[in-house]
Protein backbone atom coordinates (compact mmCIF):
# COMPACT_ATOMS: atom_id res chain seq x y z
CA UNK A 1 0.00 0.00 0.00
CA UNK A 2 1.30 3.45 -0.94
CA UNK A 3 1.55 6.15 1.72
CA UNK A 4 -1.11 8.85 1.58
CA UNK A 5 -0.15 11.94 -0.42
CA UNK A 6 -0.53 15.15 1.60
CA UNK A 7 -0.81 18.82 0.69
CA UNK A 8 2.70 19.30 2.16
CA UNK A 9 4.05 16.58 -0.14
CA UNK A 10 2.62 18.33 -3.18
CA UNK A 11 3.76 21.75 -1.96
CA UNK A 12 7.32 20.47 -1.48
CA UNK A 13 7.48 19.05 -5.00
CA UNK A 14 5.97 22.17 -6.55
CA UNK A 15 8.17 24.62 -4.63
CA UNK A 16 11.40 22.73 -5.35
CA UNK A 17 10.66 22.38 -9.06
CA UNK A 18 9.31 25.92 -9.32
CA UNK A 19 12.17 27.51 -7.40
CA UNK A 20 14.84 25.66 -9.41
CA UNK A 21 13.19 26.63 -12.69
CA UNK A 22 12.62 30.26 -11.71
CA UNK A 23 16.16 30.63 -10.36
CA UNK A 24 17.61 29.23 -13.58
CA UNK A 25 15.43 31.40 -15.82
CA UNK A 26 16.19 34.59 -13.86
CA UNK A 27 19.91 33.79 -13.74
CA UNK A 28 19.98 33.45 -17.53
CA UNK A 29 17.45 35.98 -18.79
CA UNK A 30 17.57 38.77 -16.22
CA UNK A 31 21.09 38.58 -14.78
CA UNK A 32 22.93 36.98 -17.72
CA UNK A 33 24.93 34.70 -15.42
CA UNK A 34 27.31 32.26 -17.09
CA UNK A 35 26.65 29.25 -14.84
CA UNK A 36 22.94 29.48 -13.97
CA UNK A 37 22.95 25.87 -12.82
CA UNK A 38 24.30 27.08 -9.45
CA UNK A 39 21.22 29.25 -8.98
CA UNK A 40 18.97 26.26 -9.64
CA UNK A 41 21.01 24.00 -7.35
CA UNK A 42 21.00 26.57 -4.56
CA UNK A 43 17.21 26.97 -4.82
CA UNK A 44 16.88 23.23 -4.25
CA UNK A 45 19.57 22.83 -1.59
CA UNK A 46 18.09 25.44 0.75
CA UNK A 47 14.63 23.86 0.64
CA UNK A 48 14.01 21.95 3.85
CA UNK A 49 10.96 20.46 5.53
CA UNK A 50 10.23 23.38 7.88
CA UNK A 51 10.41 27.09 7.05
CA UNK A 52 12.88 27.86 9.87
CA UNK A 53 15.10 25.03 8.58
CA UNK A 54 15.01 26.53 5.08
CA UNK A 55 15.95 29.93 6.51
CA UNK A 56 18.88 28.43 8.43
CA UNK A 57 20.01 26.42 5.40
CA UNK A 58 19.89 29.56 3.27
CA UNK A 59 21.88 31.65 5.75
CA UNK A 60 24.56 28.98 6.24
CA UNK A 61 24.73 28.38 2.48
CA UNK A 62 25.31 32.08 1.95
CA UNK A 63 27.94 32.23 4.71
CA UNK A 64 29.73 29.12 3.43
CA UNK A 65 29.63 30.40 -0.15
CA UNK A 66 31.11 33.75 0.85
CA UNK A 67 33.84 32.04 2.90
CA UNK A 68 34.64 29.64 0.04
CA UNK A 69 34.84 32.49 -2.46
CA UNK A 70 37.01 34.62 -0.18
CA UNK A 71 39.38 31.73 0.50
CA UNK A 72 39.59 30.76 -3.19
CA UNK A 73 40.27 34.31 -4.31
CA UNK A 74 42.83 34.99 -1.55
CA UNK A 75 44.63 31.64 -1.84
CA UNK A 76 44.50 31.72 -5.64
CA UNK A 77 45.89 35.24 -5.81
CA UNK A 78 48.67 34.56 -3.31
CA UNK A 79 49.71 31.16 -4.65
CA UNK A 80 49.54 32.27 -8.28
CA UNK A 81 52.51 34.56 -7.61
CA UNK A 82 54.47 31.42 -6.62
CA UNK A 83 53.55 29.70 -9.86
CA UNK A 84 51.26 27.11 -8.27
CA UNK A 85 48.98 25.37 -10.73
CA UNK A 86 45.21 25.25 -10.30
CA UNK A 87 45.25 21.85 -8.58
CA UNK A 88 47.56 23.11 -5.83
CA UNK A 89 45.62 26.35 -5.47
CA UNK A 90 42.38 24.42 -5.16
CA UNK A 91 43.93 21.98 -2.69
CA UNK A 92 45.21 24.81 -0.51
CA UNK A 93 41.79 26.48 -0.62
CA UNK A 94 39.98 23.30 0.34
CA UNK A 95 42.45 22.73 3.19
CA UNK A 96 41.80 26.21 4.59
CA UNK A 97 38.04 25.77 4.24
CA UNK A 98 38.20 22.30 5.85
CA UNK A 99 40.04 23.77 8.82
CA UNK A 100 37.27 26.35 9.21
CA UNK A 101 34.59 23.67 8.84
CA UNK A 102 36.13 21.67 11.69
CA UNK A 103 35.29 24.66 13.90
CA UNK A 104 32.00 25.65 12.20
CA UNK A 105 30.51 22.55 10.53
CA UNK A 106 27.60 24.44 8.98
CA UNK A 107 30.10 26.25 6.71
CA UNK A 108 30.81 22.98 4.82
CA UNK A 109 29.57 24.43 1.53
CA UNK A 110 32.79 26.48 1.55
CA UNK A 111 34.76 23.30 0.84
CA UNK A 112 33.09 22.81 -2.53
CA UNK A 113 32.60 26.47 -3.34
CA UNK A 114 36.36 27.02 -3.53
CA UNK A 115 36.90 24.35 -6.23
CA UNK A 116 33.84 25.59 -8.12
CA UNK A 117 35.33 29.08 -8.24
CA UNK A 118 38.59 27.69 -9.66
CA UNK A 119 37.05 25.30 -12.17
CA UNK A 120 34.46 27.76 -13.48
CA UNK A 121 37.09 30.47 -13.85
CA UNK A 122 38.28 31.36 -17.33
CA UNK A 123 41.34 33.31 -18.39
CA UNK A 124 39.26 36.24 -19.68
CA UNK A 125 37.91 36.95 -16.18
CA UNK A 126 39.64 37.62 -12.88
CA UNK A 127 39.30 35.07 -10.11
CA UNK A 128 37.52 37.74 -8.07
CA UNK A 129 34.89 38.25 -10.79
CA UNK A 130 34.42 34.48 -11.12
CA UNK A 131 33.86 34.30 -7.37
CA UNK A 132 31.44 37.21 -7.52
CA UNK A 133 29.45 35.50 -10.29
CA UNK A 134 29.28 32.19 -8.38
CA UNK A 135 28.18 34.04 -5.25
CA UNK A 136 25.50 35.90 -7.19
CA UNK A 137 24.18 32.63 -8.60
CA UNK A 138 24.04 30.97 -5.18
CA UNK A 139 22.44 33.94 -3.44
CA UNK A 140 19.86 34.38 -6.19
CA UNK A 141 18.89 30.71 -6.00
CA UNK A 142 18.84 30.67 -2.22
CA UNK A 143 16.57 33.69 -2.01
CA UNK A 144 14.21 32.21 -4.57
CA UNK A 145 14.18 28.84 -2.79
CA UNK A 146 13.43 30.44 0.57
CA UNK A 147 10.79 32.74 -0.94
CA UNK A 148 9.08 29.78 -2.61
CA UNK A 149 8.97 28.01 0.75
CA UNK A 150 7.52 31.08 2.46
CA UNK A 151 4.85 31.48 -0.23
CA UNK A 152 3.79 27.83 -0.06
CA UNK A 153 3.60 28.05 3.75
CA UNK A 154 1.28 31.03 3.43
CA UNK A 155 -0.96 29.11 1.05
CA UNK A 156 -0.99 25.93 3.16
CA UNK A 157 -1.52 27.59 6.54
CA UNK A 158 -3.98 30.29 5.46
CA UNK A 159 -7.28 29.69 7.19
CA UNK A 160 -10.12 28.91 4.83
CA UNK A 161 -12.06 32.03 4.00
CA UNK A 162 -15.67 32.10 5.07
CA UNK A 163 -15.34 29.48 7.79
CA UNK A 164 -16.25 30.23 11.33
CA UNK A 165 -13.91 28.74 13.90
CA UNK A 166 -16.20 29.42 16.83
CA UNK A 167 -18.61 26.72 17.92
CA UNK A 168 -22.23 26.95 16.81
CA UNK A 169 -24.68 28.30 19.39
Amino acid sequence: MLPRLTVRDIAYVVRCAGAATLAYVLAVSVFGLVHPVWAAVSAIVVSQEKLFQTRNAMLWRFAGTIVGIAVAVAAGTLTNSFGWDIALQMGASVAICAALVRRWPDLRVAMWTAPIVFFSHDSATSLLMSGYARGTEVILGGIIGAAAHWVTEQVITRPSEGTNSSPAP
